[in-house]
């Protein structure tokens, strides 16, 4: 070996690793060798610091294939309204923010869902005003709505008389009215952006703290690296500042906004964005790097706006909505592919991701470039065209299997069950070939990845539903999906999601072999440490 190691594990289970070692060398981090406690102490330099795993067990660090870390951290710092089962859950968190916020202080809360909810509807300005009559408050819920209290609305403007968003455009939404005319609260799509506009951007040391803050709390968890989709560029500078200041201990490949999820107005800037840089996908170092561009051409299915070609239940006529026309879509795919950025799709409905399928294939075919790794994210309902164009040209579904445990009901409730038991197919995209990565879509769903583990071998919902047994992994293939299937999607294999020689040092040290544990004990499971480019990055306790 041409150098000593920095750092010797020894008395470990690397269970992952061919022959399952004992221990392994670390230098400039990287695995430099993996073996015996005997053979690794053999190599021991005058430096080298030895660590005694006590018997624990290494496995790779996780990565998300799809979390808006940064998103994250600013939530982390907000009002969590995820486990709300009722509106007055709601108020009670609400409530107690407001007795910490300075006067006139900004009140954000997201997380909540209806089909949750003991009440059956959603909330309205009226229960916010009930505990929050001089504060502004916006609550978003767990997906493409809000409801914001009278007093944000007033700030913004929002009387009877505003009228809704021009309906020509594409998801121009609407906001809710009483019989009387006057708003409810709630927005939906981008009249969103009638009430978000108003409140006050943070800024760029804002940005960087809520890195630092997400990643210590994925480091907690075990998470060592993540796609990051959907970038500004004050978000792109904060993500670099993070990096220089060593605050950022979370590989990210970040990936820029494209069209469908930003503002409409920042829509029209993106390709000038794209080519002025003068880069292209790749560009950066094993920490942080450019990585594609974020698409998002269709809603969700929890609030029927999935472009499905079946309609949803009890509304036969609703095929959902394109966030950007169709065939602005393909033009999109293809600018970015010939322009070498790999492509990040939202699709939710059938319709949408075989129209972004078919353009990724047609790109491919075009003028090929296999590099990119395009991929579809959520990926619910491929059909059979779908499923064997991802498996000719590799292209990866990053699943949100957490998903179908937060947000399951609602998928019952707007599909049926038929089609709620076949959403997120796992087994039968392994089955056919395609490269299959776990993702949260962190703040949408839970970033704990344990609990995305669980869902990818149970498919329970929060109520005890199963949703398709038959699609169910084993505990290998969703450990798989956290690491070489997050790797491939990062296009960071086989460096990352592995241990083994040449490999950077991302690992976690577990008391427990997950595989073995149940998932009741997977949601409250974490790591004794997380080590990222060979340093501690996290330690319990």
């Amino acid at each position: 070996m041409p150098i000593a190691p920095d750092m010797i594990i020894v008395n470990a289970h690397i269970p992952t690793a061919p022959g399952e070692p004992t221990a392994l060398a670390i230098g400039h981090g990287r695995v430099l060798a993996l073996g015996s406690d005997s053979e690794m102490r053999s190599l021991t330099g005058s430096d080298t610091e030895i660590v005694d795993a006590h018997g624990s067990i290494l496995l790779p660090g996780l990565i998300d294939a799809h979390n808006h870390l940064l998103m994250t951290g600013q939530i982390l710092q907000q009002v969590q309204l995820y486990d709300c089962r009722s509106i007055a859950d709601i108020q009670r968190k609400i409530a107690d923010a407001v007795t910490s916020a300075e006067p006139d202080a900004w009140i954000i809360g997201r997380g909540w869902d209806e089909s949750l909810l003991s009440d059956g509807r959603h909330p309205t300005r009226q229960d916010l005003d009930a505990v929050a009559p001089n504060h502004p408050v916006v609550i978003h819920r767990v997906w493409n709505r809000l409801v914001a209290n009278s007093r944000a609305m007033a700030m913004a403007g929002i009387t009877r008389a505003t009228p809704d968003p021009d309906p020509n455009q594409p998801y121009a939404g609407g906001f809710e009215r009483e019989s009387d005319g006057n708003p409810t609260g709630l927005f939906r799509d981008r009249a969103k952006e009638l009430i978000t506009s108003v409140i006050p951007e943070p800024t760029l040391p804002d940005l960087v703290r809520a890195i630092g803050a997400a990643c210590r709390e994925y480091n907690r968890l075990g998470i060592t690296a993540v796609s990051e989709p959907g970038l500004s560029p004050i978000q792109i500078r904060a993500f670099q500042e993070a990096a220089r200041t060593g605050l950022l201990t979370v590989r990210t490949a970040m990936s820029i906004s494209g069209l469908g999820f930003g503002t409409a107005a920042d829509d029209a800037l993106i390709r000038n964005r794209l080519t002025e840089m003068g880069i292209t996908g790749g560009f950066g170092d094993d920490l942080l790097w450019i990585n594609g561009v974020k698409l998002m051409p269709d809603g969700g299915v929890g609030d029927r706006t999935a472009r499905m070609y079946a309609g949803y239940v009890d509304e036969p006529d609703n095929h959902g909505a394109w966030t950007v026309p169709p065939d602005e879509v393909v033009q999109h795919i293809r600018w970015a592919h010939d322009n070498g950025f790999a492509m990040d799709i939202h699709t939710c409905g059938d319709e949408a991701q075989e129209i972004c399928i078919m353009a990724f294939a047609d790109a491919q075919s075009a003028n090929p470039q296999p590099h990119l790794r395009h991929r579809v994210h959520h990926a619910y309902l491929p059909t059979a065209q779908t499923l064997d164009l991802m498996a000719r040209h590799q292209f990866a579904a990053a699943v949100s299997n957490p998903f179908l445990w937060s947000l399951g009901e609602s998928y019952r409730l707007s599909i049926g069950d038929d089609r709620a038991s076949r959403m997120m197919p796992m087994r039968t995209y392994l089955n056919h070939g395609v490269p299959l990565a776990g993702s949260s879509d962190s703040p949408v769903a839970t970033h704990n990845p344990w609990i995305g583990f669980a869902a990818a071998i149970d498919r329970t919902t929060v109520k005890g539903t199963v949703l398709g047994a038959d699609e169910c992994l084993t505990s290998d293939e969703a450990l798989a999906m956290y690491t070489t299937g997050g790797a491939f999607v990062l296009n960071r294999g086989p460096i990352t999601g592995t241990i083994e020689p040449g490999a950077v040092a991302d690992l976690i040290m577990v008391d427990r072999d997950p595989r073995t544990l149940t998932s009741a004990e997977l949601h409250s499971f974490s790591p004794q440490a997380t080590m990222v480019n060979g340093t501690w990055v996290y330690t319990a306790g």
